[in-house]
């Protein structure tokens, strides 16, 4: 009779064959393993835990800069300050009723001075973090740029970030009152047509933002080779991902927040635990990315941190995407020919015969 430990042996084969089977069989199957191994020979955690760190206290001097940007419009336009209110709601599912939003809004000037300098250091260091984060998954082997390259790369980053993010905010708020408008004047007020509209109109709008804020994030601060298709499919399935991840926040997020435990620090909690699980989901996506359709790794590869050997490429005789053929490796030789043999000498070469001058007759054969 088999023992425990033969059991456990031969289901650990069943399943292992399973996963190899389903690996050979389905190209998605087998790129999203190749994408977690990666994340985690990288370490994926530890990279996120840093850029969580930078990005916590890069978050209330950006969040100060932006009302001091809008604090104009929002004082003269009812209809941007409640879609700015919505957006930051839909972003942090559960804080944004915590902060003092009526406070930052008077207080322009201020907030805007405290805020360009908080964020020239903690958001230039949250830049930083996720840069080198996105590096490591990508096993970028490209020279990093020198450290006012660096700066300046990063300043430019987060302007992209803050207009792309001010500019979806007001496309959304634009997108779902017109569409509220339309469908109450097509269908009239109440109908269960117009509400679903409605809702996927906003649904639409979000994703859309999350899209283009994923491909900035991809496309520009990881600097990566692939691409651009495959970049802009990874930025789609991060940005229905973060979808996802904010309403899943709002249940946990509203958990933690309506913990006694936690008190006074709610809403540190709760803002560190959003900001950690979207820069995992960042770093997924990035991993994800990284590993679409290039295998098997170049030779030689750069080794991971955690001094492992990569092995993020394909089973033995598994056949790479063919639409994503894996690029020739400049740093690899190609095969030389084989050199032809030399042709054999004879041991014992033909002893010369005697020298015929000109004029001499032939000799005759021996009869």
């Amino acid at each position: 009779m088999a023992s425990l430990k033969e059991r456990i042996a031969a289901v650990k084969a069943w399943v292992r064959g399973k996963v190899n089977y389903w690996r050979v069989r389905r190209l998605s199957f087998d790129h999203l393993l190749r994408a977690i191994r990666r994340y985690q020979q990288q370490s994926g955690d530890r990279l996120a835990g840093a850029v969580t760190y930078f990005a916590f206290l890069s978050f209330f001097p950006l969040l100060a800069l932006s009302y001091a940007v809008l604090g104009f419009v929002v004082a003269t336009s009812g209809t941007t300050r409640q879609a700015l209110e919505q957006a930051i709601a839909e972003r942090l599912p559960g804080i944004a009723g915590q902060l003092n939003l009526e406070a930052i809004a008077r207080a322009r000037e201020t907030a805007g001075l405290i805020g360009l300098l908080g964020l020239l250091y903690a958001g230039l260091g949250a830049l930083d973090a996720l840069r080198q984060a996105l590096r490591e998954m990508s096993m970028a082997v490209t020279p990093a740029p020198s450290f006012f390259a660096g700066k300046l790369r990063d300043l430019v980053s987060i302007i992209m970030i803050g207009v792309t993010m001010i500019v979806s905010v007001l496309v959304a708020g634009f997108a779902t009152t017109a569409t509220d408008k339309v469908m109450h004047f097509v269908f009239g007020g109440g109908s269960a047509v117009a509400t679903w509209v409605w809702r996927a109109a906003g649904v639409a709008a979000a994703v859309g933002a999350d899209w283009l804020l994923f491909l900035i994030l991809l496309g520009w601060v990881a600097r990566p080779t692939q691409p651009f298709r495959v970049i802009a499919k990874g930025a789609l399935i991060g940005a229905i991902g973060f979808g996802l991840l904010k309403q899943l926040a709002t249940l946990l997020l509203g958990h933690t927040l309506g913990n006694p435990i936690y008190g006074t620090f709610a809403v540190i909690v709760g803002l560190l635990i959003w900001i950690n699980f979207s820069a995992r989901l960042v770093l997924y996506v990035a991993a994800w990315t990284a590993t679409a359709g290039y295998c098997p790794p170049p030779v030689p590869s750069p080794i991971p941190a955690s001094g492992a050997q990569p092995d993020d490429g394909p089973l033995p005789g598994r056949a790479c995407d063919p639409s994503h053929p894996p690029e020739p490796d400049a740093r690899r030789r190609p095969a030389r020919p084989p050199e032809p043999s030399p042709r054999p000498r004879p041991s014992h070469p033909p002893e010369p015969g005697p020298r015929r001058r000109p004029g001499d007759p032939a000799s005759a054969p021996d009869a």
